[in-house]
């Protein structure tokens, strides 16, 4: 009996989570502590091949997590649809003639969904809890990248937190003071680490801040009104948001659908109205008229443990460049636009100063598919370690498309590479990135997103001690290379952009820290009726404040 009545309450779950949009869900507990029906209306429904990692900004380190956050929350500036800055919570800005002093003038009107006013002091507060060591945000390294005075002490333990240059002049005059001039600076607040925080909220939701609807607060478009972990989670509209009237959907509802398959028949059921496809669904959808090809910035690698008995040989590692076909990849298991990338930097992110892409007049050939080279490389490998075989786990993603991929290159090193016997760890995304960070690893499949538009993005993850450096990858020249990029060389703008390259050539050329994959495309079934989704190639990955929903 008490196995049926286990089984009646799944289900019940389950409806509660893959039901129709418009149908009547469970009541939610808002923020201010009230009973919050969940309304009938224009609901944008999305799936998702993973769970929701995290909703605190100063602990997501991913593109979902940073999608939903910047649904409910906004920063100094956003990014409009073409790429470009335009004001949000801040009305304004000056920059003073060094370019090392900003003063942003906080609009007047905008709050938080308890009704407290959001001011000048929920930056300082956000971005000094950013640098916390207690907080240990995985970020705190971007207020380094930003060029804020005192971060760098303070990250190194020389200086405390309330020496970071953020000062709030009054409720609506912030200060930001800079160490040199960063060009890319205004974007980065656009960005979901440097958004504000309530600090009397999270100081009295301490540790279960960003763990539940209850331990949230919202001042941009949405609000988070349930989040059945695993399953799925909710948004409605923030009538507290100050440009609510822009906002046009009720809210948005995101389900988790691990398998693609699946979600496309949801899709043809009218139950989702936005699928990633996996490879084997595209040629399916190519001549339907909700598909769209996404353009992304995001570069998958593999990631070898430099650390590992094993590779810490950097020929074991230049095996790995080497021995994997990634044509065969982008042609045949994902089959969705994206391509091959033999680098780190990806190509359109950033524009040098002789006006071309990074990529143009950079090395390109870093990792290509060479059996014959890898072969070389891995009995090298063995002879220098000692072994005639060797056993390696690899832990990914437990995405449908991520596991097929994980599948090909376990196939190809056993067969590339005499004497490797290759095992697989699916994970939860979560568990993975943890894994990583942890470095209790040996290889892993794992990928980046720009932040902001300079390669720096991702030359700066493998810095030595980084909190994303996952190959836990050390070299003092390649340390100096990158660092003086974003300082003593931020004014000379042609002996920076050669730093970065040789950077790069370094990590992956000299050292083979990494093994790149390719570069992402993405193809989705996305609803006629719905516009208004605004893809982004660098930050955040989908921002959806002006999606609307036709009758």
């Amino acid at each position: 009996m008490k196995k049926v009545i286990a089984i009646i309450l799944m289900m019940v779950m389950v409806l509660g989570i893959v039901g129709c949009n418009n149908s009547e869900n469970n009541a939610a507990q808002g923020t201010d502590g009230g009973n919050e029906a969940a309304t009938e209306g224009r609901f944008l429904r999305i799936a998702t091949d993973v769970a929701l990692p995290a909703m605190d900004q100063h602990v997501a380190t991913d593109g979902l997590s940073f999608d939903v956050i910047t649904a409910t929350i906004e920063g100094l500036y956003m990014t409009a649809a073409d790429g470009s800055l335009y004001p949000a919570i801040a009305e304004s800005h000056e920059v003073s003639e060094d370019g090392m002093t900003y003063t942003f003038k906080i609009r007047e009107g905008v709050q938080w969904n308890n009704g407290d006013t959001v001011t000048a002091n929920d930056f300082v507060f956000s971005w000094k809890r950013l640098v916390d060591p207690e907080v240990a945000s995985d970020y705190s390294f971007i207020a380094e990248v930003a060029g804020i005075k005192n971060a760098s002490s303070i990250l190194g333990g020389e200086a405390d937190k309330s020496e970071l240059g953020v000062t709030a002049e009054d409720d609506q005059t912030l200060v930001i003071e800079l160490e040199r001039p960063v060009p890319y600076f205004l974007s980065l607040t656009a960005f979901p680490t440097f958004f504000p925080l309530n600090e009397k909220f999270v100081a009295e939701k301490g540790a279960d801040y960003g763990q539940t609807p209850e331990d949230l607060l919202a001042c941009g478009p949405y609000k988070m009104i349930e989040w059945n972990k695993g399953y799925g989670f909710k948004l409605v509209k923030n009538t507290d948001y100050y440009d609510a009237e822009a906002v046009k959907a009720d809210g948005l509802e995101y389900r988790v659908i691990k398998d693609s398959q699946t979600a496309a028949l949801k899709f043809d059921s009218d139950e989702i109205d936005v699928v990633k496809l996996s490879s084997e669904l595209v040629d399916n959808y190519k001549e339907n008229e909700a598909y769209q090809q996404i353009d992304a910035s995001y570069v998958w690698y593999i990631s070898p443990n430099n650390n590992d008995e094993i590779f810490s040989n950097v020929n074991a590692r230049k095996a790995l460049q080497h021995a994997v076909n990634k044509e065969n990849i982008v042609d045949n298991i994902l089959n969705d636009g994206s391509t091959v990338a033999n680098f780190i930097v990806p190509t359109s992110l950033a524009t040098g100063p002789d006006g071309k892409d990074f990529r143009e007049t950079s090395k390109n050939d870093y990792s290509v598919y060479d059996l014959e080279m890898a072969k070389e490389a891995w009995e090298t490998a063995k002879s220098e370690l000692g072994i005639s075989e060797a056993s390696i786990e690899i832990v990914f993603d437990d995405a449908d498309t991520v596991k097929k991929m994980a599948e090909f290159i376990q196939a190809e090193l056993e067969t590339n590479l005499e004497g490797l016997t290759v095992s697989l760890k699916a994970q939860p995304k979560k568990n993975r990135l943890e894994l990583m960070r942890t470095g209790e690893y040996q290889v892993g499949l794992t990928r980046w997103g720009p932040d902001y538009a300079d390669p720096l993005t991702y030359l700066e993850l493998f810095l030595t001690g980084g909190a994303n450096n996952y190959p836990n990858f050390e070299n003092e020249t390649y340390d100096a290379l990158t660092i003086s990029s974003s300082t003593t060389l931020a004014g000379e703008p042609e002996a920076r952009w050669e730093a970065m390259k040789e950077a790069e050539d370094l990590l992956l050329a000299q050292e083979a820290a990494i093994a790149p994959l390719y570069q992402a495309g993405y193809s989705y079934l996305i609803n006629t009726k719905v516009s208004g989704i605004e893809p982004h190639a660098i930050g955040v990955p989908f921002i959806y404040k002006n999606v609307q929903i036709a009758e």
